[in-house]
């Protein structure tokens, strides 16, 4: 009976590992997605207009930039995505320019596949939606 046990926790365990390590590789594909997707803008835009929201999403990534992601610990963030999906939304919402509608269906669909990843995706999302527009406000002024 004990093996049974111990080995049904071993298993459980192993399982467990698979799930969270599926969830971290999910995440750093998303954020190699939004990663292409600001490559691709930045054809079309000055992301110097952009700066502040640049500097606001850059209090959450550690040891780099979000417009130079590096390390693991970034990319496989769940906080760091979800900051990367919100500045391309803010930069395609601001950009009267071009036509962005491709792009803007590209990035909808990866904050949808966010929001799946976690119940407290979109919370997280939302919360720090307000404060970026709070952030850059009180930059302009």
């Amino acid at each position: 009976m004990s093996f049974v046990n111990k080995h049904l926790a071993r298993t459980l365990e192993q399982q467990h590992k698979r799930s969270v390590r599926g969830l971290f590789l999910k995440i750093q594909d998303l954020n190699n997605e939004c990663l292409l997707l600001r490559k691709r803008l930045e054809q079309h835009i000055d992301l110097t207009h952009y700066k502040d929201a640049v500097a606001y999403v850059d209090q959450f990534v550690s040891y780099t930039s979000i417009l130079n992601l590096k390390f693991v610990t970034n990319t496989q963030n769940l906080e760091v995505v979800v900051l990367h999906a919100l500045l391309l939304e803010h930069i395609i919402a601001n950009e009267k320019a071009h036509s962005l509608e491709y792009e803007s269906n590209l990035l909808q669909g990866y904050i949808q596949e966010i929001f799946a990843l976690n119940d407290h995706a979109a919370t997280l999302f939302s919360n720090h939606k307000e404060k970026l527009l709070r952030y850059i406000e009180n930059q302009t002024i």
